[in-house]
């Protein structure tokens, strides 16, 4: 059978050429039809409920983006930084789709029973400005800290305005010379954009490189490394070309496509070429190498091609579209990887180049690391195994699920400084949004008092750093226009109509974007000290106290979807390592035709996986829609050093030959050492990435490969050895 497809490729060689050089060319067409989508809500979980609260609440009060820039002053002074404030205020109320613009200056301040509209800033009105400022409490936004006066601009735009708005008003602050920080969803989402190119076109080439370093250690030669790892990168290629023509987006997470499927699909290239060398050096010529080799490993390439697809196709469990698609895009490249390395992988050594021979080779002396896991074998191994199981088993009830729209840029970002600036500043970054409603009038004061005391009781907590309502802008102007004796909200509906009065006459906008009385609904604006589930959940409860017949409260925003789908995360988890086993172990029990052996191979997964989440819970990394794909990796590729070590040792035992474990392990050991530390290397491309949870990849990588390749070729050779005594008799596993 092999003999007769090497022959066949020899005969048709220029027409696979011909058709691998088509599929190459139309793959590069498709590079330039992907698209990049940076929206948050990639991270929404299907049917979410609070995605659909919170798109009727956009419908009610209008669009919710909010962009934020924190200015630090150029002046010594005062009044002269609220001078320079001012204009800058100004400059960014009159662009072209800005319904609002909230910053240091008030737009008007109080003058006996009126109002004064401000006109501009000078030392004729500077210091009433400063006093009335002193007096909004949690309303100001402007601040003074040790090194200067700062201000903080929120701009409310149209729906349709956001990209022109958010560029007009950076090319404004930009031409002022002062420093600035800049937040809000839309700059956040921007700057995503640029780290999914700086991801595209820097990590593979780092994959490639760390994976070209250590193939050459284990091959001995830049030719057949460099051949080794083509099949994998023309994967990637296809599998690319592939979105594009299928008009895919690439996403934040669907980025770690071509990473995935160089990384993980370079792996049979590794097998193929170190078991096709080796046949060489015995003396063989070309094409029987060939022919040797796919008897050998044919099928363990197609069975590890075929359970790491399944490892990613168990993705399609976790209720989330660019996880859907991840899952769906990295098992085509695993496939496609597969595929050229069955094909085209021998097609290429056909037609290009000769191989140098070694004929009569030394045996070689063991490594250290060989001597280790020889070692380690027998006792040791089964001691080592369950020392994991029990020290690891403790962490999986500390994992937490915690990834919000901060913790996924890494420290040193710029989008996570200009974040933390503006929360240190201005004690908040991220809004969220509590919305209520009731059947009474909302500006009924016993309504108000249920509203400020929520708001008091989370300001007083360690959960919220400021909040605003209408109900605290109309108190602080009752307070400012009618003494300290007056503070507090108005208690008749008289004064209540003043304020109201007042506020849509001079600020319409932003009372339309917080109170819609005639509907009984309302919502005010909420800044929490962080984002973590611990906070939100918090949040929630706390709402959930102050709800009544009379009114009803629930937490609105981006962090609520993306606590949904933290909330989901553990459930789908268990349910995609379940399906990921069962595949895996259906595919082996068929290859293998043997189920003793089918579950001893899956022993070594059920090992990696508790240490890779206890890992997960001791160091604290969150369980994310992310970090959730390396139980996926673990099972796919973990399993493939079971495989090659397992179908080996049946090709020797269905032959009677003595010591079938060992000789397996002679054989598999160094490729699977080397791929085992190709895949950890070819991963910490990924801390090079701007993105947090990259790195959480790339560290638990090193957990899964080192524990995955230790288990393999030390507890399941024991096991084996166990299992399948040498017999003389005939015998067929």
């Amino acid at each position: 059978m092999y003999k007769n497809f090497i022959q066949l490729l020899s005969r048709n060689k220029k027409w696979f050429l011909l058709l691998f050089v088509v599929f190459n060319i139309i793959s590069l067409i498709g590079l330039f039809r992907i698209t990049i989508n940076t929206d948050f809500a990639l991270f929404m979980p299907k049917n979410s409920q609070a995605l659909t609260e919170y798109e009727e609440m956009i419908k009610r009060f209008g669009s919710s983006q909010q962009l934020l820039f924190l200015i630090k002053s150029d002046q010594d002074k005062d009044v002269d930084s609220l001078e320079v404030f001012f204009l800058v205020q100004q400059a960014l109320s009159e662009i072209e789709g800005v319904k609002l613009v909230n910053g240091p200056i008030p737009p008007v301040i109080p003058s006996g029973l009126t109002v004064e509209k401000i006109q501009n800033v000078d030392e004729s009105n500077g210091k009433r400005i400063i006093e009335y400022i002193s007096k909004m409490g949690s309303l100001k936004s402007f601040y003074q800290k040790e090194d200067g006066y700062y201000g903080l601009f929120t701009i409310l735009p149209d729906e349709e305005y956001v990209d022109a708005v958010a560029q007009k008003a950076v090319s404004i602050i930009d031409k002022t010379g002062m420093a600035y920080y800049k937040s809000g969803e839309y700059y956040l989402q921007s700057s995503i954009f640029d780290y999914i190119l700086r991801i595209l076109l820097l990590i593979p080439p780092f994959a490639l490189f760390f994976l070209l370093f250590i193939f050459t250690w284990k091959l001995g030669d830049i030719k057949s490394t460099f051949l080794s790892l083509l099949p994998a990168g023309i994967g990637a290629l296809w599998t690319m070309g592939f979105l594009g023509w299928l008009s895919l987006d690439l996403s934040v997470i669907t980025v770690l496509t071509p990473v995935f499927t160089i990384v993980m699909g370079s792996a049979d290239g590794l097998h193929f070429m170190s078991h096709f060398k080796d046949e060489l050096n015995s003396g063989k010529d070309k094409k029987t190498s060939l022919a040797l080799t796919l008897e050998k490993v044919g099928w363990p390439m197609i069975l590890t091609t075929l359970t790491t697809a399944a490892g990613f196709l168990s993705l399609l469990i976790i209720q989330s579209e660019p996880m859907r698609q991840l899952a769906f895009a990295a098992s085509i490249g695993i496939s496609l990887a597969g595929i050229a390395t069955w094909i085209f992988l021998p097609l290429i050594c056909l037609i290009f180049g000769t191989f140098k021979q070694k004929h009569k080779r030394p045996k070689e002396p063991d490594d250290p690391i060989t001597k280790l896991l020889k070692k380690s074998m027998g006792k040791g191994s089964v001691i080592l195994t369950l020392f994991l199981f029990a020290a690891f088993i403790p962490g999986l009830f500390l994992i937490k699920t915690d990834l919000n729209m901060i913790n996924l840029y890494k420290p040193s970002t710029e989008i996570r400084k200009n974040m933390e600036k503006i929360e240190t500043v201005s004690e908040g970054a991220i809004p969220i949004f509590i919305e209520y409603s009731t059947p009474d009038d909302p500006l009924n004061p016993d309504i108000a008092q249920v509203v400020l005391a929520l708001e008091e009781q989370l300001k007083t907590s360690d959960a919220v750093s400021k909040s605003l309502s209408t109900y605290e802008i109309i108190s602080t102007m009752n307070q400012v226009i009618f003494g300290a004796h007056y503070s507090g909200y108005p208690q008749n509906m008289a004064r209540i109509s003043l304020m109201v009065a007042m506020m849509q006459s001079n600020q319409p906008e932003q009372f339309n974007s917080m109170l819609i009385r005639d509907e009984g609904i309302g919502r005010m604006v909420v800044f929490p000290n962080n984002l973590s589930n611990k906070t939100l959940t918090f949040i929630e409860e706390t709402l959930e106290t102050h709800s009544s017949e009379r009114i009803t409260f629930k937490a609105l925003g981006m962090p609520f979807i993306m606590k949904e789908m933290n909330d989901r995360i553990i459930p789908d988890q268990m349910s995609s390592i379940l399906l990921a086993v069962g595949l895996v172990f259906i595919l082996m029990f068929i290859t293998l035709k043997n189920i003793k052996l089918a579950l001893i191979g899956i022993m070594p997964i059920g090992v990696t996986l508790i240490t890779l989440f206890g890992f997960m819970g001791y160091t604290g990394i969150e369980l994310s829609i992310v970090t959730c794909t390396m139980a996926s990796i673990t099972i796919g590729v973990g399993i493939d050093y079971s495989i090659h070590l397992t179908s080996l040792f049946k090709y020797y035992y269905d032959r009677k030959v003595k010591n079938a474990a060992d000789l397996a392990f002679d054989y598999v050991q160094k490729p699977v050492m080397a791929n085992a530390l190709g895949l950890a290397l070819g991963l910490s491309s990924l801390l090079f990435s701007p993105l947090q949870f990259h790195t959480y990849l790339s560290m638990l990588m090193w957990v899964t490969m080192i524990i995955s390749s230790f288990v393999s070729l030390t507890f399941l050779p024991t096991l084996l050895k166990k299992s399948f005594r040498d017999k003389d008799d005939s015998r067929n596993i």
